[in-house]
């Protein structure tokens, strides 16, 4: 019997594998066309063509390795905990084809970031598998969520989720100290990996043990102070400066700031000021958040930490000074496990198409439909009122279901029988 689970195990792992090859291929096949000069794809559909992932250096000597490991990787230009895998990797290519006689070139073999990315998205399918107990579909729904297939592979964000996703798997597990060091490692791509540690601490606040939430900090600040801590003491300067650029996120298209101004400001009369939504956000923000530690610790029964982190991502997405496309990205595998509810995840889904293609399709065809003259809003009006709409539903919805304890009692099931 033991030999057969591992065996069905061991199945189980390959074909998640070869669901998360499948999607990155499927995602590389939609940029083929920008790689046609004559059809001019990337001038008619930037959005499409367009990455923040800078080409990986696989020249990489002994030296350059050990230059690049805490400054960013060989280019200088990504995070550290990902230059630190491109430098390794990096070297190994150069030895391996200085060993084989191969002249390496950018058509030689694949950028290796890119590589890289479509194993963090394995890794990802891979967790979230793990945390479905009894629901197969939840990995294969998710490997192909449009909007990562869009944009997912052109930022450095899915290494962040890679580690919030592994330190949510931890901490369902029982090691909030493995939690940290994911939450650690997270922060140095990105911030948002932080809120785990708000998740831990509302669930301890419920079981009044706040035990795991000092076993997780103080993990988190040890491992990032790792990573961070020689690129700090040796280039102060030049780590503040790439450091904030994983605080400042990039604005694609509207806040809920913005829908209100342009869709409901006239009907109502009211509008909201630029210039205090800084401070308007921040205060809904922290409201909002005190709302999810009441619904956390007045819940009628056990939450899951993936519930409380979804609805804290869902009111810094809902609430914040921006909402870009990649935000929504972070959602997905939150929203996969919390609510396994396909109707909504493709409706879901649908609306961040359409917004993302009115953001990046050629303008002028959309806003002649009669619909949209009746109605005076442009498309993008349209998608961005149905987008702050589905993920209001999501944060009602998933704000019902911790009450209720219905779903809760689902995730993580085959994660702690491991």
């Amino acid at each position: 019997m033991a030999e057969g689970k591992k065996g069905r195990r061991g199945a189980n792992g390959f074909v998640v594998f070869v669901i998360g090859i499948l999607a990155v291929l499927l995602s590389f096949l939609l940029r083929v066309p920008c790689r046609v000069p004559e059809w001019n794809v990337s001038e008619r559909f930037p959005g499409l063509c367009s990455a923040q992932l800078d080409p990986g250096d696989l020249s990489v000597t002994p030296n350059t390795m050990l230059e690049g490991f805490f400054t960013g990787g060989p280019s200088g230009d990504q995070p550290i905990v990902v230059g630190m895998f491109t430098s390794v990797l990096g070297w190994m290519t150069t030895g391996l084809a200085q060993a084989f006689n191969v002249e390496l070139s950018a058509n030689t073999v694949l950028d290796l970031t890119v590589v890289l990315t479509a194993l963090v998205w394995v890794v990802i399918i891979a967790t979230v598998a793990g945390l479905s107990g009894k629901q197969p579909s939840d990995p294969v729904v998710m490997a192909f969520a449009p909007t990562v297939l869009l944009v997912g592979f052109s930022a450095w964000d899915l290494w962040a989720v890679m580690f919030m996703m592994l330190a949510v798997a931890s901490y369902i597990r029982g090691s909030p100290g493995i939690a940290g060091l994911w939450i650690g490692l997270g922060a140095t791509v990105n911030l948002l990996p932080v809120l785990v540690l708000v998740a831990i601490l509302f669930m301890a606040a419920r079981y009044r043990y706040i035990g795991d939430f000092f076993i997780a900090l103080l993990s988190s600040v040890i491992f990032f102070a790792a990573v961070n801590g020689p690129y700090m003491v040796t280039e102060f300067d030049r780590w503040r400066e790439q450091f904030s650029g994983t605080l400042d996120g990039p604005a694609e298209g509207t806040t809920v700031w913005d829908v209100w101004n342009t869709v409901l400001a006239g009907p109502t009369g009211l509008s909201v000021d630029t210039a205090a939504v800084e401070n308007l956000s921040l205060v809904v923000v922290l409201l909002a958040v005190v709302a999810v530690l009441l619904v956390t610790v007045l819940a009628g029964k056990d939450p899951s930490i993936v519930q409380v982190l979804l609805l804290l991502l869902l009111v810094y997405v809902l609430f914040g000074r921006d909402w870009s496309l990649l935000q929504s990205v972070w959602l997905v595998p939150l929203v996969v496990l919390a609510r396994r509810s396909w109707i909504e995840f493709f409706v879901w889904q649908a609306v961040e198409i359409g917004y993302w293609a009115t953001l990046n399709a050629p303008g002028g065809g959309w806003e002649t439909q009669p619909v949209f003259q009746q109605w005076g809003w442009t498309p993008q009006d349209a998608f961005a009122v149905l987008r702050v709409l589905v993920l209001l539903w999501f944060l009602i919805a998933v704000s019902v279901d911790i009450q209720r304890g219905k779903r809760a009692l689902l995730i993580g099931v085959h994660a702690k029988n491991m």
